[in-house]
Parts: structure tokens; C-alpha cells; sequence
């Protein structure tokens, strides 16, 4: 199978995360995608538990065909936030003859250099990479070029996202402001108000 390994924060998963996936799947013609939430993000210190960000992504995928949440998995990786260790817990959990690609946002992409256990290349398929905010493809490709002089070369596929400026953080505002959003699932705004999260 050719998999999508889709790891962040998600606080909350939002529509913008499942387009993205959608359009991964299209791109890299993916069999699956797997979206996970980091317990410990880098950088970033979640509002909402893991539980609560977990379950979030399990009823956004229910009826998702080819995004798909793995609890499993997920917890598996608990805090292990390299390529490396990610790479090693998705082939124990599904098996060595897969093919690995790496969903990630320009933003994320932005700091690649600064990973540590940066994987060779051919021990992957690549990144899909989306962009965000104010990136753009000629941003990309001057980012990806800069990374070869580094000799950090890496397979990439770049998606104009439709969505570029929704963010998890905008959400969580409109929602401690009382206000409507339009940006979420169905099950995952129900989610939100039933455990009263982001007040």
C-alpha cells in the first residue's frame, strides 16, 4: 500500500486538514491516509488533551473513505516526533512493504532543516506538501533548492491549498468568542460544545 502518514497538533481538526488529506490522496495516488495527533507537539503546547484532539480526528474520519484515524498507531508514537522513530513505529504497525509519503504544511516544511534524524531519502517516498498563509510554489521550490545546497535532498509533491489561512488557532478564537464556525465538521463542532472545550 502506498500510505500518508499526517501527524500535527489537530487542536482542533479542522475542514482545511481533511482537504489537504483529500488532495494528498489525489497527488501521491495514496491508498490511505493516516491522521494522528502528536501528545507532545514541538513547539507547541496543545489547548485540548490528546484524548480530546484524538477523538476529534476519529469522528472527522468516520465516514472518510481512505482517511482513516489508528489509535493504535497514534499511541505508539507517543513522544517520538522524528522521521526516524515515525518511520520505524509505521513499519512495525503496517508492515515493511508499504510506501511512506510525509503530509506536512509549508509552515512545518519551512523548518525541515532544523529536524534532527533527518531519514535518507530513499528510505521514503517523499513529502506532500501544502501550502500556507502567504507561501508560494516559487517560495517552495527557492526553499527545496536551498535544502540541496545543504545536501538535504527530498522528494516533494507541492498542493495550492484552497484554504491556505484557516488555522486551528483562528478556530479556537471564534470559538472562546461565542462566535459561528464554519471551518469543522459536523460531529467534531458537537464534540467541541458537548465536552466544552476551548471556552
Amino acid at each position: 500500500m502506498i500510505i500518508g502518514l499526517y501527524a500535527g497538533t489537530f487542536d482542533p481538526i479542522h475542514n482545511g486538514h481533511l482537504l489537504f488529506a483529500h488532495d494528498g490522496i489525489k497527488a501521491a495516488k495514496l491508498d490511505r491516509v493516516i491522521i494522528v495527533a502528536e501528545k507532545n507537539p514541538y513547539r507547541k503546547k496543545p489547548h485540548a488533551s490528546w484524548d480530546h484532539r484524538q477523538a476529534m480526528i476519529e469522528r472527522a474520519t468516520e465516514s472518510i473513505e481512505n482517511i482513516d484515524h489508528d489509535y493504535a498507531f497514534a499511541s505508539a508514537l507517543a513522544h517520538n516526533h522524528t522521521m526516524q522513530d515515525i518511520l520505524m513505529i509505521a513499519r512495525k504497525h503496517y508492515g515493511v512493504n508499504n510506501e511512506f509519503w510525509f503530509l506536512v504544511g509549508s509552515d512545518i516544511f519551512e523548518h525541515i532543516h532544523t529536524w534532527e534524524d533527518m531519514v535518507s531519502e530513499n528510505e521514503y517516498a517523499g513529502f506532500i506538501v501544502a501550502l500556507r498563509d502567504d507561501h508560494t510554489a516559487e517560495w517552495l521550490s527557492d526553499k527545496i533548492n536551498t535544502l540541496k545546497h545543504q545536501d538535504i535532498r527530498l522528494n516533494t509533491l507541492i498542493l495550492e491549498s484552497a484554504h491556505p489561512h484557516i488555522s486551528s488557532s483562528g478556530i479556537r478564537t471564534l470559538i472562546a468568542s461565542h462566535k459561528a464556525v464554519a471551518d469543522l465538521p459536523s460531529n467534531v463542532t458537537e464534540y467541541i460544545a458537548a465536552h466544552n472545550l476551548y471556552q
